[in-house]
């Protein structure tokens, strides 16, 4: 395999930027051999073949693919799967799966090989093992799916990634997933983790060839490095370069920028074990000290984006206009927290029976503004007596804090439609005694009335009676702040002028490589 390093002109852009900052994999770029190539440079390694670890890395790019789908609209739409339909009591559901679909090994994908497929990778998914499957037959090119119990959201959860549909020759003879197998547009041809790989056109794809034959995919966490590629024009496609870097990209006349609203928040995670958050009335506290108006409009450069409720508008049956905005108010915060018996000392920070009201918020460089954000958070908190210090590492770290109890706060970002029905994050986060690797669950909370209203809306197929769940659902989020939304997220994708047909996807869950082209 020959390797390409980046140009010259792209490492001095960068150098003044990176210092102390995580370098660019020595071998970041991997050439290809002949035909359009289409370059990504995105925030997150490739940590794993592993596809509960790693499932979005492979579906994104369109190497594996899942049973169901989602339009930018956030409607269910087909894949794999090309019909489906459900019993009465929605316990029963019948999948029909396409004629026309062939694994990147040759080998074709029948209604056995899903079967098979989903019966290796269910137990380690993180949404699909929460729908009660008991039991999947075959019947001719059918997938008949037999679940405990009713599940109303069972298509939805379909799209789960960590449960997409492999061939056999993915899995080693012990049954470790080594390599993925899809059926996408685009197979893997090189694979360097945990920061590249490369793909090839998958020439027997049921939609047809593409005109990129080759796509260079590179990991490169570091926000600035990111904004420098852009800067410098030497990736097609550049995902999450930082606000600030927007006006520099956009001088160069090299590339536009793409900023699709997603269904994510920027979310503030609290330890509710510890006593500083243990009272309802501390944790609403901090929610009034934050300013959200100001973190949004001076650091994602977009004012819209405060985070006035946990869901964001983009999911419509999920945000509700009658619920009471969160705003800031520090004379409320401070009136709180005196009512709850926190005292001001001398230097202006509070205690109560022994304990400070104090702790480090730890949060991570790969969405480069989470830093930024934690910065302004250490001056609003002040105001009212919390005083925060700042850790910054691997976002393995927060929930590595939250498993062991040692968490204080943790900011993070999550996507609220992984599963596009987001009552599969929601059962996740809020009603789940254990947390998926990588979710932003509460810490040290339980309400037994909102994991009865999940349970009940997860049983529920009637819409109407599941829309008036959802706003007691998302009440309970909104009183109790177990977690706390600090700002909504719109990717900031840079667009190499070279690349026409590309579309960012408002879900997160594919790039469309298949539709794009390439002049030049």
């Amino acid at each position: 395999m020959n390797l390409a390093h980046l140009s010259r002109r792209h490492v001095l852009a960068g150098t003044a930027l990176l210092a102390g900052a995580a370098a660019l994999p020595s071998r970041i770029a991997m050439a290809a051999a002949g035909g359009p190539q289409v370059r990504i440079a995105q925030p997150w390694e490739i940590r794993s073949t592993n596809l509960a670890n790693s499932g979005y890395s492979f579906t994104r790019p369109g190497i594996v693919e899942t049973l169901m789908a989602v339009d930018e609209k956030g409607r269910l739409e087909a894949a794999l799967a090309e019909s489906w339909s459900v019993n009465e009591d929605a316990t029963r559901w019948r999948l029909g799966i396409r004629g026309d679909l062939v694994f990147h090994d040759g080998t074709p994908c029948t209604a056995r090989e899903v079967a098979e497929s989903l019966e290796r990778l269910i137990g380690e998914s993180l949404y699909l093992k929460r729908a009660g499957i008991a039991a999947i037959d075959v019947e001719d090119n059918d997938l008949v799916f037999s679940l405990d119990e009713p599940f109303g959201p069972f298509l939805s959860y379909l799209v789960d990634n960590s449960a997409a549909i492999v061939a056999r020759s993915s899995f080693s003879a012990s049954g470790t997933l080594e390599r993925p197998v899809g059926t996408g547009p685009f197979r893997l041809d090189e694979l360097e983790l945990p920061h590249a790989m490369r793909l090839v056109r998958h020439d027997a794809w049921r939609g047809g060839k593409g005109t990129v034959e080759t796509v260079q995919y590179d990991a490169v966490p570091n926000g600035e490095t990111r904004g420098n590629i852009a800067i410098a024009g030497d990736s097609d496609l550049v995902f999450n370069i930082p606000a600030p870097s927007i006006r520099r990209v956009e001088a160069t006349g090299l590339m536009t920028i793409d900023r699709p609203v997603v269904p994510r928040v920027h979310t503030l995670m609290l330890n509710c074990a510890k006593p500083q958050f243990s009272d309802r009335r501390c944790r609403q506290a901090i929610n009034m000290a934050l300013d959200r108006q100001a973190i949004a409009t001076g650091i994602m450069r977009n004012p819209a984006l405060a985070a006035t409720q946990y869901m964001p508008p983009v999911l419509a049956n999920w945000h509700f206009d009658d619920i009471a905005p969160h705003k800031k108010d520090v004379a409320a915060a401070n009136a709180l927290l005196d009512d709850a018996g926190w005292e001001r000392g001398t230097d202006g920070m509070r205690m109560k029976d022994g304990v400070r009201f104090s702790g480090e918020i730890l949060t991570f460089a790969n969405r480069p503004e989470l830093p930024v954000i934690a910065t302004a958070m250490q001056a609003q908190f002040r105001e009212i007596g919390y005083d925060l210090t700042i850790g910054i590492g691997e976002w393995t770290a927060i929930f590595e804090a939250q498993r062991d109890g040692s968490l204080d706060m943790g900011l993070t970002s999550r996507n609220l439609a992984i599963v596009p029905d987001p009552i599969g994050t929601v059962a996740a986060d809020f009603a789940s005694d254990t947390i998926p690797p990588g979710a932003a669950g509460t810490t040290g909370w339980k309400n037994e009335e909102l994991r009865t209203l999940v349970e009940r809306y997860l049983r529920e197929a009637d819409a109407e009676r599941q829309a008036g769940l959802r706003r007691r659902i998302i009440g309970i989020i909104h009183e109790e702040v177990p977690l706390i939304p600090v700002v909504w997220y719109d990717q900031i994708i840079a667009v190499n002028r070279r690349l026409s047909g590309f579309r960012g996807d408002p879900f997160e869950l594919r790039f469309n490589l298949q539709d794009v082209s390439l002049a030049g």
